[in-house]
């Protein structure tokens, strides 16, 4: 990766405690300035993740990107440590804020979609169309998708393509957006719709209690309301964001998340007969 430091066998062998996990990778310390997130094997999303961070260096909004390293045949990026709570967490610590958290989570994401993407990241459109292949759809439903899809643009600002309050971190000073293996090339309607998606429809966690459901389903609103005010406010006119909207919705049952299932295809089906009987 052209101008991206490699760290070497002793770099590898400084890696610290394990901080956290995901389904891709695993976040190591390494001293007090730097992590190491280590991604499984069978996982690539460290090529985009890169390139996405190389592109915005110096911009504030990421963490740095400092070296690239191997462990165990695996592959990490080692990256600036951002000490703060992400903003999920903080909405739960102090619900009163989510107003201007709503904001902020909207300006933060208008920067992001300044930046012009690298080339090497992949189309949008293209990880979109793969998959509405894997979706678990009906025929008619992933034709319906995938008739969207085609009539909706290119682009070449940078997307996220997973860009929601549990992955915006807050410090003293900075905003801090992370988690960047679904980067992309697109249009900035496509990466907002992913993002009003997950803000509206997206189930909470499995074991979430009742009553915290109810709170979630009550802020969410609120949340998506001001995201949504203060993202149009900032940014040129939105154009086919429905449509955006009814694709990402399709796709996100690629991911198999069985509680959503239900309120997805609705959506879908809903949309598919409106559009239908429309002269």
């Amino acid at each position: 990766m052209t101008g991206v430091p490699a760290a070497g066998a002793d770099g590898a062998a400084a890696i610290g405690p394990r901080l956290g996990a995901g389904r891709e990778a695993e976040v190591y310390g390494r001293g007090d300035a730097a992590v190491v997130k280590l991604y499984r094997p069978g996982f690539g999303g460290h090529r985009a993740e890169a390139a996405a961070l190389r592109s915005l260096g110096g911009a504030g909004i990421a963490p740095g990107l400092l070296g690239v390293t191997d462990r165990d045949d695996r592959t990490g990026l080692v990256l600036e440590r951002v000490d703060g709570p992400d903003m999920l967490t903080l909405l739960r610590r102090q619900p009163w804020r989510i107003w201007a958290l709503g904001g902020a989570l909207a300006t933060t994401h208008l920067a992001v979609h300044r930046g012009a993407a690298p080339v090497d990241l992949p189309d949008l459109r293209e990880v979109l169309a793969a998959r509405l292949d894997d979706a678990d759809l009906a025929p008619q439903q992933r034709g319906f998708a995938a008739r969207l899809l085609d009539g909706l643009p290119d682009g070449d600002r940078l997307c996220h393509g997973d860009y929601h309050p549990g992955n915006v971190l807050l410090t003293a000073d900075r905003t801090v957006v992370i988690d960047w293996p679904g980067a992309a090339r697109g249009v900035p309607e496509a990466d907002h719709a992913r993002t009003l998606l997950l803000l509206r429809w997206a189930d909470p966690l499995p074991g979430t209690p009742l009553l915290v459901r109810s709170l979630i389903a009550t802020g969410r609103t609120l949340l998506a309301h001001r995201y949504t005010q203060t993202y149009r406010r900032g940014s040129p006119p939105l154009r086919q964001l429905d449509s955006w909207l009814l694709v990402h919705a399709a796709a996100r049952l690629s991911e198999g998340i069985q509680a959503e299932r239900a309120r997805l295809v609705g959506i879908l089906d809903r949309a598919q007969r409106q559009n239908v009987r429309r002269p």
